[in-house]
């Protein structure tokens, strides 16, 4: 991920909006102000969602990482800002889109561990 500042949001995009999506499907699921950690097109991912941000952070695989919590945010939402891997990376990123995101949740389309 670059660093810096994030982009700002397409009009489009309001996070606000893209926000309360996220908070009906884990209020639905009962996932609300919950973190889970899930499995997704073989990554290891820590997500959460409460009405204030929804976030998911990769889960770095290497071994050799001292415990805690070794990973990258590759998603943050919040009501102000849309942080996300696919627009603050250099390259084209392999993460999920805001949009598969939702998508993965609404499907179920993960593997809780």
């Amino acid at each position: 991920m670059k660093s810096g500042n994030p982009s700002p949001n397409p009009p489009e995009e309001n996070p606000t909006a893209i926000l309360q999506k996220f908070v009906g499907v884990f209020l639905n699921r009962g996932w609300l102000n919950r973190t889970l950690r899930i499995r997704h097109q073989d990554r290891r991912y820590h997500v959460s969602c409460s009405e204030l941000e929804f976030s998911a952070y990769r889960i770095n695989d290497c071994c050799e990482i001292p415990p805690g919590f070794p990973g990258w945010p590759v998603c943050i939402i919040t009501r102000d800002h849309i942080l996300d891997d696919q627009a603050m990376s250099a390259f084209a990123s392999e993460e999920p889109s805001i949009q598969e995101w939702l998508r993965c949740f609404q499907n179920s389309d993960f593997e809780l561990i």
